[in-house]
C-alpha cells in the first residue's frame, strides 16, 4: 500500500456497512460501532488517494472470494460510517500471487483491477508449498503418516 500509493491515508482491516439503528442508539454510534465490529464484514484495505477510495482484497488461494467479495464491499462504503467522509468514486483491486487469466478475465469484467506483480517471499514460499501437495513424494509422505497413525490406534 505503501509504494502503490504513497500519499494516501491507508487502514487495514476496515470494517464496513452500517449498524442497527437500535445498537446506534442504545450505545451511541462510536461505541455501538466497536460492539457491532464482529458482524460487520471488512476488507483487508481501504487507501483515499486523491479523490478516489481504493478498496484492496488480497488472496494467496481463493481469488473467487476476493472476487466475489469486492463488489459487495464497494456497495457498503456509502453506509459505512467510517468512511463517510471519503470519495464516492470508487476502484477494487484484487491483489494475487501470480496473473492467472481466469481472474484477470473475470476481475476485468466486474471491474476489478489485479495487482500480481508484488509477491513478496513468503508469499512465494506458501504458493510453492501448495504445488507441492500433489506430488508423488508428498503423497508418499501423506500415506506413510496415515500408516503409521493407523499402527498406533488412530483411525
Amino acid at each position: 500500500m505503501v509504494v502503490t500509493f504513497p500519499k494516501a491515508e491507508v487502514r487495514f482491516r476496515v470494517p464496513l456497512g452500517g449498524i442497527p439503528k437500535e445498537t446506534a442508539t442504545n450505545y451511541g454510534l462510536l461505541k455501538g460501532l466497536r460492539v457491532y465490529r464482529p458482524w460487520r464484514p471488512e476488507v483487508d484495505a481501504a487507501a483515499r488517494w486523491s479523490s478516489k477510495t481504493i478498496l484492496v482484497e488480497a488472496k494467496i488461494f481463493k481469488y473467487m472470494d476476493g472476487l466475489s467479495k469486492l463488489p459487495v464491499y464497494k456497495s457498503l462504503v456509502a453506509t459505512t460510517p467510517e468512511l463517510r467522509a471519503w470519495p464516492t468514486d470508487i476502484e477494487m483491486y484484487l491483489l494475487i500471487p501470480a496473473p492467472i487469466p481466469w481472474v484477470i478475465e473475470a476481475a476485468e469484467a466486474q471491474g476489478i483491477k489485479v495487482i500480481s506483480h508484488f509477491v513478496p517471499d513468503y508469499i512465494k514460499r506458501a504458493w510453492e508449498e501448495r504445488d507441492k501437495y500433489w506430488t508423488k513424494e508428498q503423497m508418499e509422505l501423506r500415506e506413510e503418516r496415515k500408516r503409521k497413525l493407523e499402527e498406533a490406534g488412530y483411525k
